[in-house]
């Protein structure tokens, strides 16, 4: 269940040539014959009436600085001067949860309800605007996600943008082991309380429907796994930070392709902790699950740029876990993202 991880030092990968993902813009090119002015300014009005009127009927609309559909809402809030969190609006909906082809069964029907997840894992900025601290191993700028974070740390960082915002806090504690923010070891007597309307961790069904954004297939791209093609591998590519295009570390969030809800990185660049404990999976269908009820070791989602995790940690029902009682309960391949929803 626990996967051992040694990332204190790179490992020396024997490799391929990576595959370089050419990044291709495609506009409109409108051309004819003589024509006169008149004509062609009656044509060219035409064809922008005739664009208009096919974006309004459809709703298809973007927004040009994130790409993502209109029809997914989103929510900015300031975290401080200049640094912002934006926050994807989640609906409602029932899906499949688990993948017989990955072995993570058995697959069961999950309803959720309707909730928002930040468009990115938190990133450097935003932890230390928050938190007053950058624990991070790859310390390499402001838009890299935060890692080296425990998951008291990322429990920490909810309340404290809670607090922040004026919303309720979801986790109560009487004590902290550690250092807060930077190397927590634990929370004594926590409760996680769901019925509030602040910010927390994802549940890890939350994070595979949020991941999946409506989709069956493996990976969130519409291929399945294994990636058998060249083609297959350079989807990966497009859309993921792993060990086939990193250099061994992470990247700067938002820099891969985000998935059909405008939700970016939820495969690779780092593990995304969840909130609830490692347990198996029951046939029957479920509400708003909560986890399981193994105190102690806790979910991971999402894949990272390490070489140790193959292609099918990419996959939306991949699963993964850490001990948090560990002596060491972080690493350089974990991060997080937030959510906000009252169950």
């Amino acid at each position: 269940m626990r996967k051992l991880v040694f990332h204190r030092q790179f490992p020396m990968m024997v490799r391929g040539q990576p595959y370089c993902a050419e990044k291709r813009i495609f506009c409109w090119n409108y051309e004819g014959g003589k024509k006169t002015k008149k004509v062609s300014v009656i044509r060219t009005a035409l064809l922008i009436g005739i664009v208009a009127m096919a974006i309004l009927i459809t709703g298809c609309s973007k927004n040009t600085s994130t790409g993502i559909d209109s029809k997914r809402s989103t929510d900015t809030i300031s975290v401080a001067t200049g640094i912002k969190m934006v926050m994807v609006s989640i609906p409602a909906g029932t899906f499949q949860m688990g993948s017989a082809n990955l072995g993570f069964t058995p697959v069961h029907r999950v309803t959720l309800g309707a909730f928002t997840m930040s468009q990115t894992l938190v990133t450097q900025e935003q932890y230390q605007a928050v938190m007053d601290t950058n624990p991070s191993f790859f310390n390499s700028g402001g838009k890299w996600p935060v890692d080296w974070i425990s998951w008291y740390d990322a429990a920490l960082f909810c309340n404290a943008l809670s607090k922040l915002t004026g919303m309720d806090t979801v986790y109560t504690f009487t004590f902290i082991s550690g250092t807060p923010g930077a190397g927590c070891s634990g929370l004594g007597n926590l409760n996680i309380d769901y019925t509030r309307n602040g910010y927390r961790l994802p549940t890890e069904a939350e994070y595979e429907y949020a991941e999946r954004a409506g989709t069956t297939s493996d990976y969130y791209w519409g291929r399945n796994y294994p990636p058998t093609t060249t083609a297959d591998t350079l989807a990966i590519d497009s859309n993921a930070v792993w060990s086939n295009n990193s250099p061994h570390s992470t990247q700067p969030v938002a820099t891969k392709k985000p998935n059909p809800w405008g939700l970016y990185d939820m495969s690779g660049d780092l593990w995304e902790w969840c909130n609830d404990f490692y347990g198996s999976y029951s046939d029957s269908s479920q509400t708003n699950p909560t986890g399981g009820t193994n105190p102690g070791i806790n979910v991971l989602r999402g894949g990272s740029w390490s070489g140790f995790y193959p292609a099918s940690s990419l996959c939306s029902a991949y699963r993964n876990s850490d001990e948090l009682d560990d002596l060491v309960p972080r690493d350089n391949i974990y991060g997080f993202r937030v959510v906000c929803g009252a169950r």
